[in-house]
């Protein structure tokens, strides 16, 4: 049986399943977190510093909530991979006192003994932790209000859209957390690297059609994903591009149809769902399709681009190289 990443657990429940069908042959299409492919470089943990965060501090939750943390939280629960991520970044690791199965990263957050359920989670088991946040995402959605009904803290984190949005949401949970210096530090050095690859990528006139498959049941990212942003950033035609949801499922006639020439696999790997070039060729029309014809299929790492969180600039970079190998040597 296959393990899927906790972005597959939470797209399918989170989508409504709009299909996007073919556009009668035409090849270009009329616009936040386990696989085989490892980064080759890193972001730098922010070093601890005095928190300098005058609590009370407000945020508004995915929700447009605003929610009121009244002192430096000490014991965070947190539900989402990404946001764990970003919680190590920037110095407030040793604040987190338990978090999700899939939360693996870094070294520090895998080695964490007391784990949570992602999906469907458990309010007495988080209540007996005595936490002062807790820190739940999209995947929790329908559990939110049973855990503040019980009393628990909890924020319901802002799900970014952009990359702009997962530059903010270090800078939110350096506010929130006590650790504000260390958060800005990691903001900067993850705004820089957007825009070093921008400049990469500026002489670009017309980047090539590209699918990104974060499923074989062909779930891919619309525009209104930090994904598919990511895509737009790189000047690479999005073949989703039209569709209303961030992770719309596509057919295989709306795939074939407007004829990638650069294909994303973000579900490849044993762990992951294990496409790749050859599956795809056994796909019926597949081999039409000319970035099958070309071989330039790519796995890519889903923690990369999926998480929302310090890593994505990591993804972004992976993604150019990917594109544009004689930009990104």
């Amino acid at each position: 049986m296959v393990r899927r990443s906790a972005f597959f657990l939470w797209l399918v429940p989170a989508l409504a399943a709009a299909m996007l069908t073919g556009c009668g042959g035409t090849k270009a299409p009329a616009p936040v977190s386990d696989v085989s492919a490892t980064a080759t470089s890193t972001i730098s943990a922010a070093p601890t510093a005095t928190p300098t965060s005058t609590f009370p501090v407000t945020a508004k939750d995915q929700d447009g909530r605003p929610v009121t943390v009244a002192a430096q939280p000490k014991a965070i629960i947190s539900f989402s991979p990404g946001v764990t991520e970003i919680l190590f970044a920037i110095g407030a690791g040793p604040q987190v006192i338990a978090a999700d199965q899939f939360s693996d990263f870094p070294a520090e957050a895998k080695a964490l003994k007391t784990r949570v359920k992602y999906t469907n989670p458990d309010v007495e088991s988080a209540l007996a932790l005595n936490p002062d946040l807790v820190v739940m995402s999209r995947a929790q959605r329908t559990s939110v209000e049973r855990f503040r009904s019980a009393g628990l803290p909890v924020f319901y984190a802002p799900e970014p859209d952009s990359l702009d949005a997962v530059v903010e949401s270090v800078r939110m949970w350096g506010q929130l957390t006590g650790h504000p210096a260390e958060a800005e530090r990691l903001a900067a050095d993850m705004r820089a690297r957007i825009e070093a690859t921008k400049a990469k990528v500026a002489g670009v006139t017309e980047g090539p059609r590209a699918y990104y498959e974060l499923s074989d049941s062909m779930f891919s990212v619309g525009d209104q994903s930090f994904i598919g942003a990511m895509l737009t950033l790189l000047k690479a035609k999005n073949v989703a591009t039209g569709a209303t949801t961030a992770f719309p499922q596509l057919t295989a006639e709306a795939v074939i149809s407007r004829d990638p020439q650069v294909i994303f696999l973000a579900d490849a790997g044993p762990s992951a769902g294990g496409q790749s070039l050859e599956t795809l060729k056994k796909r019926p029309g597949w081999t039409s399709i000319s970035a099958v014809k070309e071989g330039k299929v790519y796995p890519v790492n889903q923690d990369l681009g999926n998480r929302p969180g310090p890593r994505i600039v990591l993804g972004l970079e992976e993604l150019g190289r990917l594109l544009y190998p004689e930009l990104f040597r």
